[in-house]
Formats: structure tokens, C-alpha cells, sequence
């Protein structure tokens, strides 16, 4: 009885430790606003936004260090679908895919 005790004691001793270390790694992920990364999508492309959703990365994504996705359905002018992937943490385009991209990319200005 006494090792049962003594065991459940040092189990229960480190379970803050355990909770502690877990937590830096959750609190360190921090997506964009939703917002602000549609609103990059608008300054590059014209169109109208017609969905938005959070995705998780797809396995070449993850490779660049992607660990969430916000994927982007626009409509462009010329009446294309363009698909439009972002990282979720630092707003990098990773994928733009669809027909009708360069015509509906709006200019780069200069400073």
C-alpha cells in the first residue's frame, strides 16, 4: 500500500510539470486575422470574394512550414473561379490556382 501511495503522489507531483511544458507549444501558434488576409487577397487580385475557409495544409504546404491554411474562392471579372491558399500565420500566398490569374492580378505599385 505504501508504493501505491507514494507512486500516486509523484504522478500527481508531476502533472503540472507536464501541463506547463505543453502549453508554450499551443500558445505559440497565432493565425492572422481572417480579415486582414482577405483583404490582402482583394489588394492582389480583382473580384469578388465568394467563400472563405480554414483548411489544414496539404502535404507540400506543411513542408514550407504551413501548419493552417485560409483557402480563398474569388470570382474575377472576367467570370473565372480562382482557388487562393495562405498561410495562416504570416499571410505567404502558397498557391493560387485557376484560370484567368494574370488578368485578373492587379499592378504592383511602386514606391
Amino acid at each position: 500500500m505504501t508504493l501505491i501511495r507514494v507512486l500516486a503522489l509523484l504522478v500527481l507531483s508531476c502533472a503540472p510539470a507536464l501541463a506547463q511544458d505543453s502549453a508554450p507549444a499551443i500558445s505559440q501558434f497565432r493565425p492572422l486575422p481572417f480579415h486582414d488576409l482577405a483583404a490582402a487577397v482583394s489588394e492582389r487580385y480583382e473580384g469578388r470574394l465568394l467563400a472563405a475557409n480554414i483548411r489544414p495544409p496539404l502535404p507540400r504546404e506543411r513542408d514550407l512550414g504551413a501548419e493552417l491554411v485560409y483557402q480563398f474562392r474569388l470570382l474575377t471579372p472576367q467570370r473565372n473561379l480562382l482557388d487562393i491558399r495562405l498561410d495562416a500565420r504570416d499571410g505567404r500566398f502558397l498557391s493560387v490556382t485557376g484560370r484567368g490569374q494574370l488578368a485578373a492580378r492587379k499592378p504592383v505599385e511602386q514606391d
